[in-house]
């Protein structure tokens, strides 16, 4: 997604070619692993070269290690991003070789060198920091202020498991006259147009969210995954949260992200298999249970950052000036 996002606002980008499969060792996908991580050592340390970069900053993932240890190989300078509460393992590898460790969660510090690691939260969108009234929200979206709003966040790609949840849903959501901002994904968006109760005044679907601040904004309910990025944006916007992790995603990381605001009281966890049973009751239940949205919505704010982005920005200046 980034190949096409990034140049937008005129940033150049180079791609690698890598992605999972060293947990099948012995297996075809093992191989083909090891063939992309080679082919990746190469080609990173001509882009290194060739841009000469003053610091590299990992954010994790098998994308990152080629970039780090060519980093590490030309004795450049590195930062590394930590943004879930549980670390993947190459930032695990790397934090011996890096000069600063910035990171999100409390629970993330015990995996890495303490004198070199601080916790300044995930940067997100300068928008999410200056969203606008529910009010101004809601007119430009076309909807009612004064019925309650529901946000579903399937990923960038969309969620098959909540959009199946919600479908099943839609007429319940009729009858008690609730409004539902979809972020359905380009796998679904087709699939679901052609159901005739989607199209329902009550309803807007979107493949993609463009302005999130404006979705936050409106919503008295969010529903979503358990991706890093989306819990920061959420715990600066302070609303009630519905958290589904995705189970497959690596180390279990969402599900431990998940599980921290849940200890705290910040959101509601429901597992992946029970999304058709849970769902559209726990969405019912929190919207009609004020008490229960006051208390998350003050917990889920005691949990966020705005100034992560300055706070990780002065790490990074305090190493290369």
């Amino acid at each position: 997604m980034e190949m096409q996002e990034v140049p937008k606002f005129g940033y150049s980008i180079e791609g690698i070619c890598i992605s999972g499969g060293i947990d099948k060792l012995f297996s075809l996908s093992g191989f083909i692993f090891f063939v992309k991580l080679i082919y990746s050592f190469i080609w990173v340390n001509k882009i290194i070269k060739k841009f000469c970069p003053d610091i590299v900053i990992g954010t994790g993932g098998f994308v990152s290690f080629p970039t780090l240890y060519a980093a590490k190989k030309n004795k450049i300078p590195i930062l590394i991003q930590e943004q879930n509460s549980f670390p993947g393992l190459t930032n695990r590898i790397f934090s011996r070789y890096a000069n600063k460790i910035c990171i999100a969660y409390e629970e993330a510090k015990k995996f890495f060198p303490e004198k070199k690691t601080v916790i300044t939260g995930n940067p997100v969108r300068s928008e999410i920091l200056k969203i606008p009234s529910r009010e101004i929200a809601c007119n430009y979206l076309g909807l009612k202020k004064e019925k309650p709003i529901v946000l579903s966040i399937g990923g960038s790609q969309g969620s098959n498991s909540i959009n199946n949840a919600l479908i099943k849903g839609l007429k319940k959501l009729i009858e008690l006259d609730i409004q539902l901002i979809w972020q359905v994904g380009k796998m679904d968006i087709h699939r679901i147009k052609k159901n005739e109760i989607s199209h329902h005044s009550n309803f807007i679907l979107m493949e993609f969210i463009e302005n999130i601040s404006i979705c936050y904004a409106a919503a008295d309910v969010i529903v979503s995954r358990a991706g890093a990025l989306t819990i920061s944006e959420i715990c600066l916007v302070g609303k009630p949260y519905i958290l589904i992790p995705i189970p497959w995603s690596s180390d279990d990381h969402q599900n431990k992200n998940a599980k921290i605001l849940e200890e705290k009281k910040a959101a509601l966890i429901i597992k992946n298999e029970e999304i058709n049973k849970k769902l559209m009751n726990s969405i019912i239940k929190l919207i009609n249970n004020s008490k229960m949205k006051n208390k998350m919505i003050k917990n889920i704010l005691r949990l966020g950052k705005p100034s992560a982005t300055n706070d990780v920005v002065n790490e990074i200046l305090q190493i290369i000036l």
